[in-house]
């Protein structure tokens, strides 16, 4: 397999083992005997361990990505052979936890070898890896469903999951994977680096981005389905019209759009597309026609996938040669955003669902000028982006 096959690969696999846990919640629940908080917990240990993650995504700036993708998909493939034999709590929890800091490392370290493989075509490779995340999120769940379907335990799923990590990894480990340069890895220290990062304000408002449009994902599509089902009266069964509408948005964005937005700049992108977002969640707070609503999901599933786009390419051509601390510290600012769920849950609690879901349009409201404003401050002349006349 090349390099560049290696490392496109990467989000598939991410986005296939990474649901396995929350998809097979109920399942390991009642097989273990654990209680809901117990199984909350386990799928919590997913979030520090990723913090751990982001000491190898800092590594990969001055050590062989080629190392560190494959052995962090190693360690995602015993993580989910912990759920496939484990039989305690504490099993599922240390898996959890070692899915959360492997993958972190897999995915990094792939990305940073990516940024050098594809050069000038970095958004156009994202897009094709993002698309391919797009097939992770339905081998997945798949997985889990043919395991149902011929009457196998769940934990049939893990294991078959665990073998594609194995082999992927493997196939990372003999991938020629672009060494770091020999300027970075030779030059100032790794806490040097650390420091000049934590200095760049560019780096703390990407962050910020990055926490407002983490809330546009599962977040809002969980606030969207208990609206519809409490306020509108729709069957359980719309949850499974909302996945597949954010699929279809992935696709739309990732193949047809990437390519006509192709020339844009990362923050027009990403401002145009977290205005969409907040059209779009409005309308879905305020207009009671499920059609409606299901049009109105598709555009911010459109939205979200593009603004990812524009965010993941500007993250990695923030700091050239600093890739990975880079990703580190925005992993670390964009987990300060745990809150905003629990907030819009408050709002739900107090004021109902409308409200709720509709206070997404703020947020949206709020990235898009964010977006704008790194613009003016990344571009020497705004003039430039006025076609003469």
């Amino acid at each position: 397999m090349s390099a560049l096959a290696a490392v496109l690969l990467v989000r598939l696999l991410d986005e296939a083992g990474s649901f396995l846990p929350f998809g097979a919640l109920e399942s390991f629940r009642a097989d273990l005997g654990l209680t809901y908080a117990q199984a909350g917990t386990v799928l919590a240990m997913v979030a520090p361990g990723a913090l751990v993650g982001a000491f190898f995504s800092s590594a990969a700036d001055r050590h062989s990505r080629r190392a560190i993708a494959a052995g962090g998909a190693f360690g995602f493939a015993a993580s989910l052979a912990a759920f496939a034999v484990g039989a305690s709590f504490w099993v599922l929890a240390v898996g959890a936890f070692v899915m959360g800091t492997a993958s972190t490392a897999m995915v990094e370290a792939a990305e940073v070898a990516l940024v050098d493989l594809a050069g000038d075509d970095l958004r156009r490779y994202l897009a094709r890896s993002n698309l391919l995340g797009t097939v992770g999120d339905l081998l997945g769940p798949a997985l889990l469903a043919g395991a149902v379907a011929v009457g196998v335990s769940w934990r049939v799923a893990f294991g078959l999951g665990a073998a594609l990590l194995v082999a992927y990894g493997l196939a990372l480990a003999a991938a020629p994977l672009p060494r770091p340069a020999p300027a970075i890895a030779d030059g100032s220290s790794a806490s040097g680096v650390l420091l000049a990062v934590l200095r760049d304000r560019a780096v703390w408002v990407v962050g910020l981005m990055g926490v407002l449009l983490n809330v546009f994902d599962e977040p809002l599509y969980g606030f969207t389905i208990a609206l519809l089902e409490e306020e509108r009266g729709a069957s359980a069964s719309v949850a499974i019209l909302v996945a597949a509408v954010g699929v279809i948005g992935g696709v739309l964005a990732y193949t047809v759009l990437a390519r006509r937005l192709e020339a844009a700049a990362d923050h027009a992108l990403l401002a145009g597309s977290a205005a969409a977002m907040a059209v779009g969640a409005l309308v879905a707070a305020l207009v009671p026609l499920l059609p409606v609503v299901a049009i109105a999901t598709l555009v911010i599933a459109v939205g979200l996938n593009l603004a990812w786009l524009g965010l993941q390419h500007r993250t990695l051509t923030l700091r050239p040669g600093q890739v990975g601390t880079t990703n580190a510290v925005l992993a670390a600012v964009e987990l300060c955003g745990f809150w905003i769920p629990s907030a819009v849950g408050a709002v739900a609690d107090r004021a109902g669902l409308v409200p709720a879901v509709g206070g997404f349009a703020v947020l949206g409201a709020a990235l898009a000028a964010l977006a704008l404003a790194d613009g003016r401050r990344s571009s020497p002349s705004l003039s430039s982006l006025v076609p003469e006349r």
